[in-house]
């Protein structure tokens, strides 16, 4: 007799769980959101996105801009004279004014009066660099827009870059050791 009454409250249970799920009486808002907030920051690292206000300002400024996988977005202003792109590994030259997204500059070989060199893919400059620089030719310039996780993060580097900045380089790749 307890059997059967334990089968009729499993059975009731089960009755009710897909009376629920089929009506979607429970159903959330936002089904691919996870609600904890942990979990949405841990999937905005894997899965990083543009603000909606840096979205716009970029599609406003920068519309012509090429895309790259990774989220980095250049214009080419000048496509230089030389034949062939640097390798990882190797020295470039590069004069570079840099600014966030609003306009507002932060750094500037040409203030400086020296151009930067440094070594492509070992860590000396920003991600968006290294990849940028790549594909680029001797006396080529452009404009690069790069995104947060491809600059310098969540935290950005205070107080001159924000966190979560997105960056503005005009670059010219000078020479290639």
């Amino acid at each position: 007799m307890r059997n059967a009454l334990y089968l009729f409250l499993l059975g009731l249970a089960l009755l009710t769980l897909a009376l629920v799920v089929r009506s979607g009486l429970m159903a959330r808002k936002e089904p691919g959101r996870p609600i904890n907030a942990a979990m949405r920051e841990a999937m905005n690292e894997d899965a990083p996105q543009l603000s909606e206000a840096d979205a716009m300002i970029i599609r406003q400024k920068y519309g012509n801009a090429h895309r790259l996988h990774s989220g980095l977005l250049y214009v080419i202003r000048d496509p230089g004279t030389g034949g062939s792109t640097p390798r990882s590994g190797q020295e470039v030259i590069v004069n570079y004014d840099g600014r966030l997204l609003d306009g507002t500059p932060f750094d500037s070989s040409y203030r400086r009066g020296a151009p930067f060199t440094f070594r492509l893919g070992a860590g000396m400059a920003i991600e968006g660099w290294d990849e940028a620089f790549l594909t680029m030719r001797k006396g080529e310039k452009r404009t690069l827009i790069i995104p947060y996780w491809l600059a310098y993060g969540i935290a950005g580097r205070p107080p001159t870059i924000p966190p979560r900045a997105t960056l503005v380089f005009e670059v010219e790749l000078i020479d290639i050791r």
